[in-house]
C-alpha cells in the first residue's frame, strides 16, 4: 500500500463517482492497479465482519483508510468495468473480480481470459460482455468462465456479447448457454463456418465481418424471424442461398467479398423487409449495369420503401425494375404441397363417413314415380363399326395418311390444311389430299366413294400451293415461334454483357423494354414483368445501324412475319449495342454479304446471298406471292 498514493487515486475518482454508480460511466482499471487495490482491501478490511477496523481519529492511518473506504464503496457499487493491461509493468498472473458485486457490463482488453477469476459469480447478472485480444475459443469464456474452470451454466441476463480481434476459428456448442443474446459481434477472427449461429433464437444483430466465410449459412429455427441486421463484409463469400429464410432482415452488408454473378441474388427476391443493402467492392460492382441488374432481384416491396443500395437511394427507373424476378421458394412449395395433401386426405376421410338414417313413413303404400331411362341412340354403335372396319383394312397404320382422313369423315371432323415452320421428316404430302385418295365414306351403304376427278384436280392445286408455302417456311428455320411463352426466368442465361434498356419512343427518360442479346438469339422483353414479347435468331438479322434520330438504332430482320421485319430502338448506349450485335452476327449473315430485294406486287422486302451471280435472265421469285416483279433495293 505504501507504493501507491490512494489519496490521489480517490481524488481523481470522486468527481465521477455518481456516473460510475448509476451506470452512465465505466470504471477503467489496469490489471496492475486492480491487483494492488485488492491487496489494499485485504490488508485493511476485515473479511469476517465485512467492515473496516476501528482506528483512532488522530492516527496517521485515518486519512488513507477513508480514501480506501471510498474506493471500496465505489468498487462494490460500480455497474460497468473495463480492464486493460498495464504497459509500464509486466503483466500480472491473476486478475481477481470477486469484489465487484454489481457489475452489469464487463470489458476485458488484451488480457488472457484464463487469468481472470470471478466470472462465475458474475454469470447470472452480466448483461454485456466484451472480450478482445484474449480468446482462442468461445468455450474459455462462455463455458469455463476464464480462470474459474467452471462447468457450463446459463448466462441468464446476457443480451450483448462482442468477441472481436481474437483467434477464434470456429463456433462451439457453448452458444447454447446464451439463449437471450440479441447482439453478437465476432468480427476480425478466423471463422470459416457459422452454422451453429442458428442456436441463438433471439439474435437480432450479427457482425461476422473480417473472417474467412465462403458462403452464407442456411439459417434455421427461430433466428430466421428475429435477425434484422447482418454484417458480412470483408469475407470470401460467393454464395447467398442461405438468405432466403431470413423473413425480417432489414439491413445487410456484403461489401468486399467475391460475388461475381448477379444470379446469386435470386435469394434476395424473398426478403420482403430488406431496406438497406451494400455490395460495394465486389467483382460485380464494376459492371456497367450493376444497379439495374441487382434491382431485378429485389423484392417488390422495395418500390414502397426508401431502399438504399450501395449507400444511394433507388431512382425512378430502378424502382420500376424492383420485383421483376420473384420465384417461389422450394421450401414454401413443399410446405404448400404438404398442406394441400393433408387437406385432401381430410376431405377424403369426410367423404368416407356414411351415415345410415332410418326414416319411418306414415303410409307404407306411397306410390313412387320412377323416372324413365332415356332412349339410347345407336348412332355411336354405327360409327364404332365403321372405325373398326377401317382399322382391319389398314392395319397398324390405320390412323396415318389416307385412312386418317377417312376417320375424319366418319367422325364428322372438319378438314384443314396445317402449315408449320417446324422442319419435319414427314413431308407436306402426308398431310394433304392426293389425286388417288378416296375422300368420303357412305354411311348408308357402308362402302367407300371415290371423289370426282374435278375435285381431285382442285385439291391437287391446293396441295401445290401449300407446298410452295412450305418451302418458304422451311427457309426460315432461324425464326422462333415460341417467343411469347417465356416466363422471364431465363433473362440472364446468355450472359449479362448483352442486356440493354431501351425505349420505343424518343424519350429516353422512360424505358419500356429490355433487349437481351445472347450467343444465338436477340429477344425483346417487357421491362416491368420480364415477359418476352419477341425473339429473333441472330442469323435472321440483315443489318443493324444507327438511325438518323438521336440515340436511335434500326434493325432489319429476314423473316416472313410482317410485325417483326424491323425494329427502331432508342438507347443511351446505342454505339455499344450496335457493336455487341455486329460481333455476334454470324459471318454467313454478314450484312455486307447480302443483297436486298423488294417485290413490286406485295412490297415484300427480302434478301439473297451476295455470293450468288444474278444476271438479266435470272428469275428472282418473291417468297410471299411467287411474283417475279422484283427489283433490287439500294
Amino acid at each position: 500500500m505504501c507504493d501507491v498514493d490512494w489519496t490521489h487515486v480517490a481524488n481523481l475518482l470522486r468527481p465521477v463517482s455518481k456516473d460510475i454508480q448509476n451506470g452512465t460511466g465505466k470504471l477503467c482499471l489496469s490489471s496492475n492497479y486492480l491487483c494492488k487495490l485488492n491487496s489494499a482491501f485485504e490488508d485493511i478490511i476485515s473479511e469476517d465482519l465485512n467492515s473496516f477496523n476501528l482506528v483512532q481519529p488522530n492516527s496517521s492511518k485515518a486519512s488513507p483508510i477513508r480514501d480506501i473506504q471510498f474506493l471500496w464503496t465505489l468498487v462494490k457499487s460500480a455497474l460497468a468495468l473495463k480492464i486493460i493491461p498495464d504497459v509500464l509493468t509486466s503483466s500480472v498472473s491473476e486478475v481477481n473480480l470477486i469484489r465487484f458485486k454489481n457489475i452489469k457490463a464487463l470489458d476485458i482488453q488484451k488480457i488472457d481470459i484464463k487469468s481472470v477469476i470471478g466470472l462465475q459469480r458474475l454469470r447470472s447478472q452480466l448483461r454485456q460482455l466484451i472480450c478482445s485480444h484474449c480468446l482462442e475459443m468461445l468455450e474459455d469464456v462462455l463455458g469455463k468462465c476464464g480462470g474459474d474452470n467452471s462447468h457450463g451454466n446459463l448466462w441468464s441476463e446476457l443480451k450483448k456479447a462482442a468477441f472481436p480481434y481474437n483467434s477464434i476459428t470456429k463456433l462451439d456448442s457453448t452458444l447454447d448457454l446464451t439463449p437471450w443474446l440479441d447482439t453478437l459481434d465476432l468480427s476480425h477472427n478466423q471463422i470459416k463456418n457459422i452454422e451453429l449461429i442458428s442456436n441463438l433464437p433471439n439474435l437480432k444483430y450479427l457482425n461476422i465481418s473480417y473472417n474467412q466465410l465462403e458462403k452464407v449459412p442456411m439459417f434455421k429455427g427461430q433466428i430466421c424471424s428475429r435477425l434484422q441486421v447482418l454484417i458480412l463484409n470483408n469475407n470470401f463469400i460467393e454464395d447467398l442461398t442461405g438468405l432466403m429464410t431470413l423473413t425480417n432482415i432489414i439491413q445487410m452488408d456484403f461489401s468486399h467479398n467475391c460475388l461475381i454473378d448477379h444470379g446469386v441474388f435470386l435469394s434476395l427476391s424473398h426478403l420482403s423487409s430488406l431496406q438497406w443493402l451494400n455490395l460495394q467492392e465486389n467483382p460485380i460492382y464494376v459492371h456497367p449495369n450493376h444497379r439495374k441488374l441487382t434491382c431485378n432481384y429485389l423484392h417488390k416491396n422495395a418500390v414502397t420503401t426508401k431502399f438504399i443500395l450501395n449507400c444511394i437511394q433507388l431512382n425512378k427507373l430502378e424502382r420500376k425494375l424492383a420485383g421483376s424476378l420473384y420465384p417461389a421458394s422450394q421450401g414454401s412449395l413443399i410446405a404448400n404441397a404438404s398442406s394441400l395433401g393433408s387437406l385432401t386426405n381430410s376431405l377424403n376421410e369426410r367423404q368416407k363417413r356414411i351415415r345410415n338414417v332410418k326414416i319411418e313413413e306414415e303410409n307404407g303404400n306411397i306410390k313412387r314415380q320412377v323416372k324413365a331411362s332415356p332412349v339410347s341412340s345407336s348412332t355411336h354403335l354405327h360409327i364404332k363399326k365403321q372405325v373398326e372396319q377401317l382399322r382391319q383394312e389398314y392395319g397398324e397404320s390405320w390412323l396415318y395418311r389416307d385412312s386418317g382422313l377417312l376417320v375424319q369423315d366418319v367422325l364428322g371432323l372438319e378438314k384443314s390444311t396445317v402449315l408449320s415452320s417446324t422442319p419435319s421428316d414427314i413431308g407436306l404430302d402426308s398431310l394433304c389430299l392426293q389425286k388417288n385418295i378416296v375422300s368420303s365414306f357412305d354411311n348408308d351403304s357402308g362402302a367407300f366413294v371415290t371423289a370426282p376427278e374435278e375435285t381431285l384436280k382442285e385439291e391437287e392445286k391446293e396441295f401445290e400451293t401449300a407446298k410452295e408455302y412450305s418451302d418458304v417456311f422451311s427457309n426460315k428455320q432461324y425464326e422462333s415461334e415460341e417467343s411469347d411463352v417465356s416466363d422471364g426466368e431465363d433473362v440472364y442465361l446468355g450472359g449479362e454483357s448483352g442486356i440493354f434498356f431501351a425505349s420505343t419512343q424518343e424519350d429516353l427518360g422512360d424505358f419500356d423494354i429490355m433487349i437481351v442479346v445472347t450467343d444465338s438469339h436477340i429477344s425483346e422483353r417487357d421491362i416491368n414483368t420480364s415477359k418476352e414479347k419477341a425473339r429473333w435468331h441472330l442469323n435472321t438479322i440483315i443489318n443493324c445501324e444507327k438511325s438518323e434520330k438521336a440515340y436511335g438504332v434500326k434493325i432489319n430482320f429476314d423473316t416472313v412475319r410482317r410485325d417483326r421485319k424491323a425494329r427502331l430502338y432508342f438507347l443511351e448506349e446505342a454505339e455499344k449495342f450496335i457493336q455487341t450485335l455486329n460481333e455476334k452476327i454470324p459471318k454467313s449473315r454478314d450484312p455486307n454479304s447480302l443483297l436486298s430485294f423488294q417485290c413490286m406486287k406485295c412490297s415484300e422486302i427480302f434478301s439473297k446471298p451476295k455470293l450468288e451471280t444474278y444476271t438479266a435472265e435470272t428469275s428472282i421469285i418473291c417468297p410471299m406471292c411467287n411474283s417475279n416483279l422484283v427489283i433490287q433495293s439500294v
